[in-house]
């Protein structure tokens, strides 16, 4: 039996605020009423956290901050109590220095298995929304596959390519395999916990996020709002296929989640393209980019050639059965931009033809992917290092 929560309720949590997803959850809450409970790593951090302290002044609701560690026993003890909602935003990704595939999985499955501890402790909680990934969705398949919610990154999994089998003795060496495998695994322990313990339990699996920055900390590498930052500043990177959501959609919709009264413990929703517009190959990326800011040199594809077409997905889910209206795979793309520019993050080039790929090395590094990524194969670290030594 569905259980929607409101603002008038009580109060709800949300951890990782201070990221670029939880920073948006934090913002659209409070802008419609809640009192938010913000759990970040170090709440005196205030690099990280100001932001957070300034949308008390933004809508009808409150925000408090909370020091938390995900990967610590009954840290959420404290911060649960009372509460009735808990977004649970966050997650280790694998860019942050010292990272592996391990902790990027065991940052999945066994830190929510702990923050499911202090939820259960709490006795108050109605609902749960879990920001999983596109990554639990997407399997192999042909190319221009159309993936729904009823996929699962597990289907197919004898059609996964050498050195991506699906299981434990991957994790420890394949970031893509351990942060599927803990995205698939953790949706499937909350929704199995959640039925067992009396509340319900929703999963958002987003695709390519992009739209505004709200603190300049966002511009972090490997994040798809920075790599728009890389193409303003003219660095051209490797073909890819974008399926584009906006951030803001992503936060409006676990809201909506929470207050649906049509839904059920086990739900999830793709976060993906609104229609044809939002799927799009890099160079048209930066065919927007160019019509937006005439004259400057904005990346595209570091070398020429085709972009296979996937992955393929469009919002379904969210629009009829949660009313959300999307924004705009372009409006995206701008107030993306924008904000890099406001922030004064990214520095322009003038000329059109400014802008680095292969034949042309103008010297620009790249913020997106600006070392070894730290999450890689702890054997091929090891050579890496000796060879630097």
């Amino acid at each position: 039996m569905a259980n929607p929560i409101g603002p008038q309720d009580g109060p709800v949590a949300v951890t990782g605020s201070a990221g670029y997803i939880g920073s948006h959850i934090v913002k659209d809450l409070v802008e419609h009423g809640y009192a938010v409970r913000a759990c970040v790593r170090d709440a005196a951090n205030l690099a990280n956290t100001a932001h957070l302290n300034a949308m008390n002044a933004t809508g009808a609701g409150s925000v408090t901050l909370h020091t938390c560690d995900l990967t610590v026993a009954g840290a959420y003890d404290e911060v649960f109590s009372g509460c009735i909602g808990v977004f649970h935003a966050a997650a280790e990704m694998g860019n942050l220095v010292g990272s592996t595939p391990q902790k990027v999985y065991d940052g999945g499955l066994t830190a929510t298995r702990l923050l499911l501890d202090s939820l259960k402790k709490a006795g108050s909680v109605r609902r749960l929304v879990y920001t999983s990934s596109f990554a639990a969705v997407g399997h192999p398949a042909p190319e221009g596959h159309v993936y729904t919610e009823d996929s699962w990154a597990d289907m197919n999994k004898d059609q996964r390519r050498e050195g991506s089998t699906w299981d434990m003795d991957t994790v420890a060496r394949n970031r893509e395999v351990a942060y599927a495998m803990t995205k698939v695994d953790t949706e499937r322990y909350v929704y199995a916990e959640a039925d067992a313990h009396g509340f319900e339990a929703f999963g958002v699996c987003p695709c390519h996020v992009i739209g505004p920055l709200l603190s300049a900390t966002h511009q972090r590498p490997w994040a798809w709002q920075t790599r728009i930052g890389d193409m303003l500043e003219g660095y051209g990177h490797p073909r890819m296929f974008w399926n584009i959501v906006d951030v803001r959609d992503v936060a409006a919709t676990q809201r909506l989640i929470v207050e649906c009264p049509d839904n059920a413990n086990g739900d999830r929703y793709n976060l993906v393209a609104a229609d044809e517009s939002g799927l799009m190959p890099q160079d048209a990326v930066q065919a927007i980019l160019r019509r937006l800011y005439p004259g400057i040199g904005i990346g595209g594809n570091y070398r020429d050639g085709p972009s296979r077409r996937g992955p393929v997905a469009f919002l379904e889910k969210v629009v009829t059965q949660l009313g959300l209206e999307p924004k705009s795979a372009e409006e995206a793309i701008r107030d993306n931009a924008d904000s890099l520019l406001a922030w004064g993050l990214v520095q322009t080039r003038p000329g059109e033809d400014n802008w680095q790929r292969d034949g042309r090395d103008l010297g620009i590094k790249s913020k997106w992917n600006p070392h070894t990524y730290p999450a890689i194969d702890p054997a091929l670290r090891k050579e890496l290092e000796a060879r630097e030594r």
